[in-house]
């Protein structure tokens, strides 16, 4: 059966509003008085001007208010570098961005430095258990606002990318670059943490530096938590784009968990590169704010009104040379949603 997708071309309260409660209603009341709300959103980086604007979250607040849910707004620290690498840094962000004056709390959803995390299971083909920031995963139900952009190693990113990525604490962003093992690099100050924290006993301290034996790494991410320095290092290119979008796929099976789940894309400011940049090139014209309970649904609604907009042209594809559509057939493929979807124009 085609999920709904609820589509606003205006940008105003009253339109998110409506789309908004439109998409509450196909959840049949199961986010109610009381339900602890994770409202998933991004900060945004230093330097980036282009994510949701907390006036666009403000009908969605009140929207949860009139229910009497208890929401919170959160996001779980990033693995690269930058002021969302610890939960301090994060949340002064976030009220330099204005995130901190809606009248709920802002919570980051990993700790201080991306380390509180609940194991959850997963029926996939990669994955048996995820790693999800405990906030995000004690939480009764998701409302998971999006940016609608392109991304370096995605294509795109949107709902999907922000339920797997977004809501994996630092280990489990680590299993989703998969692959991947950390080394340490010159701001190493052999203070000899990392040695202490790491469960494999994969780290001794050489010379000058401490030193990660990849054979032995296990990939838990607890060095780059216990560095204070940030002299841990990620190779990030070093594994294919689609691998990435599949690990992530599953990771956001394991976010949702089964609990009722709002996907809100806002799809305007359209770049080439994530949030977690500074602002980029704009790639894209404004389109409009999608919604549907369907993570699956809502993204694909969101790629099919970007190319509708542009003359049936992939401009992520252009932009990125990645094709960003690997993850809807994947997402699909796990059960995590549909691709099918009948769209309400409001």
């Amino acid at each position: 059966m085609a999920a709904a997708v609820y589509f606003s071309e205006k940008f105003s309260e009253d339109a998110i509003s409506r789309l908004f409660e439109r998409a509450m209603a196909d959840t049949a009341g199961r986010i109610g008085t009381g339900d602890r709300v994770a409202v998933k959103v991004h900060f945004g980086e230093e330097g980036n001007t282009r994510f949701v604007s907390p006036a666009n979250l403000r009908p969605l607040l009140s929207c949860l208010a009139k229910r009497n849910a208890d929401p919170f707004l959160t996001d779980a620290n990033a693995l690269y570098r930058g002021r969302r690498h610890n939960a301090t840094d994060h949340l002064e962000i976030a009220r330099k961005h204005g995130f901190c004056a809606l009248g709920v709390p802002v919570l980051i959803a990993d700790g201080e430095r991306g380390e509180e995390e609940s194991v959850i299971p997963i029926a996939g083909r990669i994955f048996r258990k995820v790693r999800i920031a405990r906030r995000i995963a004690e939480a009764r139900a998701l409302v998971v606002v999006s940016h609608f952009k392109g991304h370096i190693l995605f294509g795109f990113g949107g709902a999907i990318k922000n339920l797997g990525m977004g809501c994996g604490s630092r280990a489990g962003k680590l299993e989703m670059h998969s692959t991947l093992k950390p080394s340490v690099g010159e701001g190493c100050t052999h203070c000899g943490r990392c040695v202490e924290v790491c469960p494999a006993d994969a780290i001794l301290l050489g010379e000058d530096r401490a030193a990660i034996d990849p054979a032995k790494c296990e990939g838990c991410a607890s060095c780059i938590a216990a560095c204070e320095f940030d002299a841990v290092e990620i190779p990030w290119m070093a594994l294919a784009s689609s691998a990435v979008m599949e690990r992530t796929a599953e990771y956001a099976l394991g976010a949702v968990g089964g609990k009722p789940c709002v996907c809100v894309t806002f799809v305007n400011n359209i770049t080439k590169d994530c949030d977690c940049m500074a602002d980029s090139e704009l790639i894209g014209r404004d389109v409009g704010v999608v919604a549907s309970v369907d993570p699956v649904a809502c993204e694909q609604a969101a790629f099919d009104l970007v190319r509708e907009r542009h003359g049936n042209v992939d401009i992520f594809r252009k932009a990125t040379r990645v094709d960003g559509t690997h993850i809807l057939g994947y997402a699909e493929s796990i059960g995590l949603g549909g691709r099918d979807y009948e769209l309400t124009r409001l």
